[in-house]
């Protein structure tokens, strides 16, 4: 009887240590595809489901697979998307019969829409109760979540660092439309950039030796278009580090740039981390 005992035991103990190992594999795993979602969406928020096959505003077509979120907490989202706790957003999901009214849920998406309100496609969610989230967000709204903005962050910006002409510190002194010269061939489509132009006074070379002048030229597209999404956008006074290349879009500026792409434009919050970057490659 006591060596069965004994045996009996000895197997629930494997059992056990099993189950632990495979829980946290388990674990593991479902947290690098948390990393990998995050990697790929451009806008991450916590939110409830209070519509399903509708929509947060008339520009977007609705169906079945359109759902309208009540937005609860912004984990991340390019700082041109206007978007707040308390908004309302239009999801557009893979699979609408896994979410019900009243749902709590994280999304991982990409921009869809963007015009009177937002418009989203799902990459990806996980969902939760209501409880389970930090509700009283204020304090985290038009912020990225720290812990996934360092999961991103590192790699693209080491990938950006490198193929930038020029890093800069500076700070923008004007904005204006930018005329397209008569001569520039440039198709215009409904994705239409707006293109602007932002005057910025160098403050410091980070990369890519010395600039002529004290002030350069940034083209940048303003529109809130999803093919703009990521496209950094200036304002007056506004400062910063600009990862920057020379200009491709024609006019004959000599003093030109372009800063079109996610992670081209960083606060100055970043400079210790940049020079670091820097300094290693």
């Amino acid at each position: 009887m006591r060596a069965q005992s004994f045996s009996g035991g000895f197997v629930t103990a494997i059992l056990g240590v099993a189950l632990f190992v495979w829980g946290g594999c388990t674990l593991a795993q479902q947290s690098n595809n948390q990393a990998a979602l995050a990697r790929q969406s451009s806008i991450v928020f916590s939110g409830t489901v209070s519509r399903i096959g509708a929509t947060s505003f008339a520009d977007v077509p609705k169906s079945p697979q359109t759902l309208v979120v009540r937005v609860d907490s912004i984990l991340k989202k390019p700082s041109a998307v206007s978007l707040r706790r308390g908004d309302d957003v239009t999801v557009e999901v893979k699979d609408p019969s896994a979410f019900q009214e009243g749902m709590h849920a994280t999304f991982y998406t990409d921009g869809w829409i963007f015009g009177s309100g937002v418009a989203v496609k799902e990459l990806g969610h996980e969902i939760g109760t209501a409880g389970s989230e930090n509700t009283d967000a204020s304090h985290v709204d038009e912020k990225p979540h720290g812990s996934m903005q360092d999961q991103i962050s590192d790699q693209e910006l080491r990938e950006r660092l490198n193929s930038s002409d020029f890093v800069i510190i500076g700070r923008v002194t004007e904005v204006h439309p930018w005329k397209v010269p008569k001569s520039t061939t440039y198709r215009i489509t409904e994705h239409d950039p707006d293109w602007h132009e932002a005057v910025v006074q160098v403050q410091s070379v980070l990369k890519g030796g010395k600039v002529k002048g004290n002030k350069i030229v940034v083209r940048f597209a303003q529109r809130n278009d999803v093919a703009w999404v990521h496209s950094p956008k200036f304002e007056k006074n506004q400062q910063g580090i600009f990862c920057l290349n020379r200009d491709q879009l024609g006019g004959g500026q000599p003093n030109a740039y372009t800063c079109l792409g996610h992670g081209d434009s960083l606060p100055m919050s970043d400079e210790g981390r940049v020079r670091s970057i820097l300094k290693s490659q």
